[in-house]
């Protein structure tokens, strides 16, 4: 919680300090982490299409069921796992600044994140973690989802 003072009914308490960096603190010289895989709304999606014969028949020929099993897996693992010790990393290592990626996908928090930033710095991305297979599923959906484009939603609920 970040702000001049908060109160609760009639008592204030004092100053809440942040305990994670704030979005708009990066520096030059810092590196993006990114703490999870993307693809989780995908392999979600490739999972329910396993008994959907005209849908599994689009992605067939760049999936197996084995794949879509084991990506489903990957994505809900990585959904239930909390981001402690992301946090915990944060910390040990003075992050400046951070964000989520959720509901805007990659692409739509990384802008947001840059457009933050009250120092001039530039964000350079080299690659993505995807989760195995999940970008080859949605090409073979005309980029169904967005996660081509980076705007998949990669929620954790």
């Amino acid at each position: 919680v970040w702000g001049q003072g908060v109160g609760f009914g009639d008592r204030p308490c004092p100053l809440l300090t942040p305990a994670l960096p704030r979005p708009d603190s990066a520096v030059p010289g810092d590196v993006l982490v990114l703490t999870k895989p993307l693809g989780t709304h995908m392999a979600v999606t490739a999972h329910q299409w396993l008994d959907i014969p005209e849908r599994w028949n689009k992605i067939k020929l760049v999936v197996t069921r084995e794949e879509v099993e084991l990506a489903y897996q990957e994505a809900v693992s990585s959904m239930a796992t909390l981001n402690r010790t992301a946090a915990g990393l944060m910390r040990a290592f003075g992050a400046h600044a951070a964000t989520d990626v959720t509901g805007f996908g990659v692409l739509g928090h990384a802008r947001a994140l840059a457009e933050q930033q009250r120092l001039d710095v530039a964000f350079v991305i080299h690659n993505l973690p995807v989760i195995a297979k999940m970008a080859a599923v949605s090409k073979a959906c005309g980029g169904r989802g967005g996660l081509l484009q980076g705007t998949a939603p990669e929620t954790s609920g």
